[in-house]
């Protein structure tokens, strides 16, 4: 695969990739693994060609991982200080389970619905020794508050992995809990290299070559993608979730008009079947009462007959004419149907490219070029935000004011400016609130409006290209 896909809940997948991606058919052990997909922290490596060990107690996800791991071991148990049965604690549907009572108690006290299962414990030893004969490249922990007691089993084995990842805050709380375990993996031979805010990146001390690799933070040079599970595609999830349902609500009620239609045609199909076998019956009796009738009768009964005939056969007629209508309507019915699926798929593809035009934009020079500044804004509070502006105004009015007195000095600085979008639009807009540009057409021909685009002006080459696709594809849609 040349894109990568983030699967993990706090991208711990890129920070192991970028340290790992040189080792071909790597081995991993997983301990608290949870889902073979949403979280996962495994799925990257085995798309790739890793194989390796999972350990999940819950029986749901244990099964979700033989299902879709089925060349892998899946361990469906608990990991402890020592062998045994230990009460765990499911709480269905979510990554919380746990074997600590308290950390139980207090899920249960917040609304979760919280299982008890009696299920065997094992020591991590007796897990890596299920790897063989291979390296193990990555171990990751993740049990909910019970770290110190997996680590605690680690005591046989001489085996050591060459990172770790062990979840080091209480469960649903950034307060860090690596203290009551951390001594143990220093002890074992390890050096701490990186914390992610959730988990606690370890390098064996024989691989220090691996330290540089977990230096920094996941970040765009690390080229990746998020899965469609990711909570940051939450919302988007949410949109394509309502469209999709919107589509298959509307392609439902046009198939209960369909079945409607349907069960109106069978309807009259049996009144006409019902009056023509009248009439046939009628015509038997017709005929049988001529048989009995006298020869002077006959010529009487024929002309009765034909008149009946006749009368049958333009209620045939009229019967057939309101068959065809019917079968027009729900020829029409149908193709609505057809059109609303349509809609339906129309809608999806304007998702596909808004989404798109949103990975553009996200990746574009000028949205990366503005980060720092987004970060330092959502940093400061509205009050500094306030006192700064009274205090910069002042300066920034005055410098204004010099740099539109001094014609010269105004042409060599707005082309430099102007490179920079948020302080020409911040200058411009102060000039307009002093009426700069009202004295200086006072004095000479007015610009060519270059001064009042400020919604394309200030963006590069590919922002501005984003926009103009967006406000397209907005038209586009109105005129749908």
């Amino acid at each position: 695969m040349s894109t990568l896909i983030s699967y993990a809940q706090n991208f711990e997948d890129i920070m192991l990739w970028r340290a790992l991606s040189q080792v071909e058919d790597g081995c991993y052990v997983d301990v608290g693994a949870q889902s073979p997909d949403v979280d996962s922290v495994s799925r990257l490596f085995y798309e790739h060609g890793w194989r390796g060990v999972h350990v999940e107690p819950t029986p749901h996800y244990a099964g979700q991982l033989r299902a879709q791991r089925p060349d892998e071991v899946v361990l469906q148990m608990a990991v402890g200080e020592r062998a045994g049965i230990l009460t765990f604690f499911e709480i269905e549907g979510t990554g919380l389970s746990t074997g600590e009572s308290l950390i139980a108690a207090e899920h249960r006290a917040s609304g979760f619905q919280v299982n008890e299962l009696r299920v065997p414990l094992v020591t991590l030893d007796t897990v890596l020794e299920q790897v063989g004969d291979r390296d193990v490249h990555w171990l990751k922990i993740d049990v909910e508050g019970a770290e110190k007691q997996v680590i605690d089993g680690w005591q046989q084995t001489a085996r050591r992995p060459w990172l770790l990842v062990i979840e080091s805050t209480r469960p649903l709380t950034a307060e860090q809990s690596h203290h009551e375990w951390e001594p143990a993996v220093l002890a074992k031979g390890y050096t701490f290299a990186y914390f992610d805010g959730l988990n606690r990146f370890y390098v064996s001390e024989e691989h220090p070559e691996l330290m540089p690799s977990l230096a920094v933070p996941p970040n765009v040079f690390d080229d990746f993608s998020l899965s469609s599970s990711s909570t940051l595609c939450a919302q988007v999830n949410l949109a394509y979730q309502a469209l999709e349902r919107r589509g298959v609500d509307e392609a439902n009620a046009l198939h209960g008009q369909i079945q409607a239609l349907h069960t109106d045609a069978d309807a009259v199909r049996h009144e006409l079947q019902a009056q023509l076998d009248a009439a046939r019956a009628e015509r038997d009796l017709l005929e049988a009462q001529i048989a009995r009738n006298d020869l002077q009768h006959a010529a009487m009964v024929d002309g009765m007959v034909m008149a009946h005939n006749q009368s049958l056969a333009e209620f045939q007629r009229l019967v057939s004419q309101e068959a065809l209508a019917l079968q027009a309507e729900l020829a029409s019915r149908t193709d609505e149907a057809e059109a609303g699926r349509h809609t339906a798929h129309k809608w999806w593809l304007a998702h596909e490219e808004l989404r798109r035009q949103i990975q553009q934009i996200h990746s574009s020079r000028s949205w990366q070029l503005t980060r720092p500044l987004r970060a330092v804004r959502r940093r400061l509070s509205s009050g500094v935000l306030t006192g700064l502006k009274r205090i910069v105004r002042p300066v920034a009015v005055h410098a204004v004011r010099t740099v539109f007195a001094i014609p010269g000095l105004k042409r060599a600085l707005k082309p430099l400016i102007a490179r920079v979008p948020f302080l020409y639009t911040r200058l411009h807009s102060v000039a307009m609130q002093e009426q700069l540009f009202d004295q200086e057409r006072s004095n000479r021909p007015p610009l060519e409006g270059r001064e009042h685009d400020r919604t394309m002006l200030h963006m590069d080459k590919r922002a501005r290209g984003v926009f103009e696709d967006l406000q397209r594809a907005r038209k586009e849609g109105k005129a749908a």
